[in-house]
């Protein structure tokens, strides 16, 4: 589970940086865009690892040839 949390951190990274640059460019008191860069994100975020797991099952019947697990 360390190694799960680890990886998870990691690849957040880089939305991470682009949420500080934003924030760094934009003038004080503009949170519209601050709200909408964290929600885009995090709506990114979330749905990457579901279409990964859809597109993992939809391959399986391919590759459950090919392996003994």
């Amino acid at each position: 589970m360390t190694e799960v949390i680890a990886l998870a951190l990691a690849l957040s990274m880089d939305a991470f940086a682009v949420s500080i640059g934003l924030g760094t460019k934009q003038a004080a008191g503009h949170g519209a865009l601050a709200f909408k860069a964290g929600l885009f994100f995090g709506i990114f975020q979330a749905l990457m690892p579901l279409i990964g797991y859809i597109g993992g099952k939809g391959l399986l019947g391919f590759i459950d040839h090919y392996t003994r697990y």
